[in-house]
């Protein structure tokens, strides 16, 4: 007995969730047969209920052991070609009986196979021989071919045989998994079974009428169900479910083995005292153990919770034209389910195997308009054509292509993104050729309106500004409203003597404003940001210092300080520099002393060498004085230096401005 599927709900992340319901008497099997990719989504979902009192014994599958491990079980093997001669040597031993067609059936144990050649009238022939044991002792053998039957005695070398040939077949029907169901009870009762299968998204495609005179434009919505499994859907209740719930794909159906240890028997002569480790006792562990044992008690509760807050909710009638209404209504049940929203199709629903069909889902009117919307990124020299559209439908719109209709006639496609109630989006679907767009970009640098300094450093704060200016033609007849997008290039640019923007977006600000008819309007978008030009003032120069001093940059205290520090600096500098010379001075004496030693050693003890050995002396004493003062002046040197460096540290640290400057402020 089989049930028939009564309802169908499908998703939009790949599975649907199919019901089955019909009537059983008394003590009843059911079947049902699945792919075998789909199994292991059947046993994660399947749900069997008996509604009248009776119960579900129990529910039993094919498994699916690896061929080679059913195989395992029994000891036999039988190729695709010569399966009678391959058998045969498998089995010996076995007891048969051989029906020759004449006379009594001859029994035995099977000894063997051999095989013989002889000499026929058409020439030389392999002939196969079935050596027998008979019950009677005697060996004898049979031609194989000329037997009309070899009958097994063996009941468990026949239960074998039969296993070994089912398995093969279960093997070669690769998508046959049949499930059987045992329900008990008494009388007529209602078996329901439910279960998640792997199916195709649903899809939806929606029809925009524009134009029509008086009328409030109309949105009309169809559902793309596909039926591809191998059982038509007959008069089933369908829903269709616009959301993305978690789902995924497990195994269950793989039977999975380990690897268990070897453990071998000890053989000892005495059994020696064990050695117990020390415990230790944690409160703590215990604690959270019962604090875990508890959360899933709580996490039900908030779960019911949330079931009871769900509602069904029926949506208002909204006005549309009279002729969809009468031709294709869209008889929808609605409803919210957490984050998920349901349309229950309210009459049943037939599709046939591998078909496909079209359900109305929406047919409402809503707040709209046809606009225009220019983005430069999209399309530099026209807006696009839009509908603005606020889903006051009540239904959540599920994404999906778009055919518009304006005054009775297609103008165009579109693709609309997921719209909750009462969202807004701007749909476009065609090119507005009337309207024509330039725009002209002017960047430039303002005056520095700000001076900072802080920590020895000079910031020159001023304004980055562009300005764009847009020019529309709009040589259509009738006026028209547009949405300017201009491109936001971040948080540090601000809008200013521009129109407050109508909106905001993650990356642009988007204007709206009219297009009189026949006319060509400006519209000027102006925004600026702030940045800065950093300086050391112990790099400063007098030329940057008289520039700044010129451009009003610091004040007369300021102005002061900061001379009294280039003065500082510049007497480092001569500092500096003297040092430097001594230094070379030192180096000058130093190579001296060299030479003048090294003539030293080559003079001898005669009368004029003692004379210049004399002179050498004399001068070596000479620089020697020198030296010692060269190492005091260098002293003194590096001591006023150094005193210079501190009040150019001391002055830079205590020096701290802020004022605005310039005509550029603000």
């Amino acid at each position: 007995m089989n049930l028939p599927i009564t309802r169908v709900v499908l998703y939009k992340h790949g599975v649907g969730y199919f019901e089955r319901e019909g009537k059983v008497d008394n003590d009843a099997t059911l079947a049902l047969t699945f792919k075998q990719a789909e199994v292991s989504d059947v046993l994660k979902s399947l749900t069997v209920l008996d509604l009248d009192g009776g119960h579900i014994a129990s529910v039993s599958y094919d498994s699916t052991k690896p061929l080679a491990q059913l195989l395992s079980e029994v000891a036999l093997s039988i190729p695709d070609s010569g399966s009678l001669v391959s058998l045969l040597p498998q089995i010996k031993g076995a007891r048969v009986a051989l029906h020759s067609g004449v006379g009594e059936p001859v029994e035995g144990c099977i000894l063997g196979i051999d095989t013989t050649e002889r000499q026929t009238g058409d020439g030389i022939v392999k002939i196969v021989l079935l050596s027998l044991v008979t019950d009677a002792g005697q060996v004898r053998s049979f031609d194989l071919h000329n037997l009309a039957g070899v009958q097994l005695l063996d009941p468990v070398l026949r239960r074998d045989l039969d296993f070994y040939l089912k398995t093969q077949l279960s093997a070669k029907k690769k998508d046959a998994r049949t499930f059987t169901f045992f329900a008990q009870g008494q009388g007529q009762r209602t078996i329901r079974l439910s279960y998640t299968l792997e199916a195709p998204v649903w899809k939806a495609t929606y029809r925009v009428l524009l134009g029509e005179e008086g009328k409030p434009p109309l949105i009309q919505g169809w559902a793309v169900v596909d039926n591809t499994q191998d059982e038509d859907w007959e008069n089933v209740q369908l829903s269709l479910i616009a959301g993305l719930p978690v789902s995924f794909v497990h195994d269950l159906y793989t039977p999975r083995y380990i690897r268990r240890p070897e453990v071998k028997v000890q053989e000892t002569t005495g059994v020696l005292p064990p050695e117990v480790e020390e415990g230790v006792e944690v409160e703590e562990m215990a604690d959270e153990v019962m604090m875990l044992a508890a959360a899933p008690t709580a996490g039900a509760g908030k779960m019911r919770a949330m079931q009871r807050k769900l509602e069904r909710v029926r949506a208002p009638r909204a006005a549309s034209y009279e002729t969809l209404q009468a031709t294709t209504p869209a008889q929808v049940r609605e409803r919210k389910i957490g984050d998920l929203f349901e349309y229950e199709i309210e009459h049943p629903v037939t599709i046939r195997r591998n078909q496909s069909a079209l359900v109305p889902i929406v047919l409402r009117s809503f707040e709209g308009r046809p606009v225009l919307l220019y983005n430069k990124q999209t399309r530099a020299e026209n807006p696009m054509r839009c509908v603005e559209l606020k889903n006051t439908t009540g239904l959540t719109l599920e994404g999906g292509p778009v055919s518009v209709l304006e005054a009775g006639n297609y103008v165009g496609e579109a693709m609309l993104e997921t719209t909750k109630p009462d969202d807004q989006r701007l749909v476009p679907y065609a090119v507005e050729l009337s309207v024509h767009v330039l725009d002209n970009i002017d960047s430039h640098q303002e005056h520095v309106h700000r001076i900072v300094i802080r920590r020895g450093q000079l910031k020159a704060h001023y304004v980055q500004v562009q300005k764009t200016t847009y020019t529309l033609n709009n040589k259509s007849d009738v006026e028209q409203a547009i949405y300017l997008e201009h491109p936001r290039a971040g948080s540090e640019w601000k809008l200013f003597d521009t129109p407050e923007p109508h909106e905001i977006t993650e990356n642009h600000w988007r204007f709206r404003f009219a297009l009189p008819a026949k006319k060509t309007t400006r519209f000027v978008v102006q925004q600026r940001q702030t940045l800065h030009s950093a300086y050391g003032l112990t790099d400063l120069t007098d030329h940057q210092l008289s520039l700044w001093i010129n451009q009003k940059y610091l004040d007369a205290k300021t102005e002061k300080t900061v001379r009294s520090v280039m003065e500082l600096r510049a007497e480092a500098g001569r500092l500096d520099a003297a040092l430097a010379q001594l230094d070379k001075e030192r180096t000058n004496i130093h190579n001296e002393q060299k030479r003048i030693r090294e003539n030293l050693q080559a003079l001898g003890d005669r009368a004029s060498e003692k004379e210049l050995r004399e002179r050498f002396v004399k001068t070596l004493n000479t620089q020697e004085d020198r030296l010692e003062k060269i190492d005091k002046e260098a002293q003194a040197k590096i001591d006023a230096r150094d005193k210079c460096r501190e009040k150019i540290q001391d002055a830079l640290a205590k020096l701290e401005y802020d004022a605005e400057v310039g005509a550029g402020a603000g």
